[in-house]
């Protein structure tokens, strides 16, 4: 009599020939991630593209989107986007009821013969990953949230709500202009998101990564997974924000603003625009992504912990880990 089936793993360098699985069981995640989407791992990914993916008896039922890149021997294994697009929520992936096959199978393909080391930078609390390979989820950051229904607005604090207020009247009188990029013009709204980005000199690396970050977002836009929100006042741009639409939750990505005082909060006013838009498209949750930017606190009054799982096997892998452990003992000590 069989036994029941084992569970095979390919590795790929691109998700062309399981994207659509990969996109059914990222879509289907308890916390579905925009930086585990097809369109992010297309164009995002820096270094070698390390694509896992697990069948059982044929059937895709989970695996890893990774990045790798050689370092002293070593095998980098990275999220894509790892660095300044500060991607979250990066962890295996799992049809519901198999994660404990995914996580063996990648236990076991991490544990083949050579050395290697697992970085994932923004993994949720409970991530499959630390599960797989025995070792401990390190808070690292947080990620604010609101669940929404009805006027978000009316929802936030009674000083939120007086300054937005105020902030609309105001550049109301100087002429204001809303709207959201399609297919066609998403080209232009991200020409006005990058624009704006030049007078900032501290957004110098995201502009730097945008030739990766820009066709990944213009896919997105095609395929309804993203929305790019202009503000003009007085016929210029005073706002752009780049956000994510994943099943039912909006993730706010990115904003540009102006820098010119007669364009004062209008970074916030799109904001608070594309959130009670998508509410009333029926999003359930704002997702601020990772990071505690006294700004979010406005808009959100909840926080997922996220997390940093790293692992290391092989002679070189385990002492690569432990050197990097090290030197960063050594900067957090010398920090004041």
């Amino acid at each position: 009599m069989d036994g029941p089936a084992s569970p095979t793993v390919h590795v790929l360098d691109d998700l062309d020939a399981s994207s659509a699985a990969w996109e059914r069981i990222s879509h289907d995640l308890p916390h579905p991630s925009p930086f585990l989407r097809p369109w992010w791992l297309r164009h995002v990914a820096r270094g070698t593209p390390v694509h896992l993916v697990v069948l059982l008896d044929d059937e895709p039922v989970g695996g890893a989107a990774l990045t790798s890149r050689r370092v002293l021997g070593v095998d980098l294994l990275r999220p894509a986007g790892h660095g300044v697009p500060c991607p979250d929520h990066v962890d295996l992936v799992a049809v519901p009821g198999h994660e404990d096959v995914v996580a063996a199978a990648f236990a076991d393909w991490f544990a083949r013969p050579g050395s290697r080391v697992l970085d994932l930078a923004g993994a949720p609390e409970r991530s499959l990953a630390a599960r797989s390979l025995a070792v401990p989820a390190a808070p690292m950051d947080v990620a604010p949230y609101e669940p929404l229904a009805g006027a978000f607005l009316e929802t936030r604090s009674a000083s939120f709500r007086r300054n937005v207020r105020r902030t609309e009247k105001r550049l109301a009188g100087l002429g204001v202009r809303q709207w959201s990029a399609t297919a066609a013009t998403a080209d232009a709204a991200l020409d006005a998101f990058e624009a704006l980005h030049r007078d900032r000199p501290d957004r110098a690396a995201l502009l730097a990564d945008m030739p990766r970050l820009r066709p990944a977002l213009l896919e997105a836009v095609a395929c309804g997974e993203a929305r790019v929100d202009v503000l003009e006042v007085g016929g210029r741009s005073a706002a752009v924000t780049v956000a994510f639409l994943v099943a039912g939750r909006l993730a706010l990505y990115q904003l540009a603003r102006s820098t010119e005082r007669e364009h004062d909060g209008a970074g916030t006013a799109l904001l608070v625009r594309v959130v009670e838009q998508a509410a009333a498209e029926g999003c359930t949750e704002v997702d601020m992504l990772r990071g505690e930017e006294s700004y979010k606190g406005g808009f959100a009054s909840q926080q997922r912990v996220l997390t940093r799982v790293r692992a290391a096997h092989g002679v070189r892998g385990r002492l690569l880990l432990a050197v990097w452990d090290a030197v960063r003992r050594v900067n957090a000590w010398r920090r004041p």
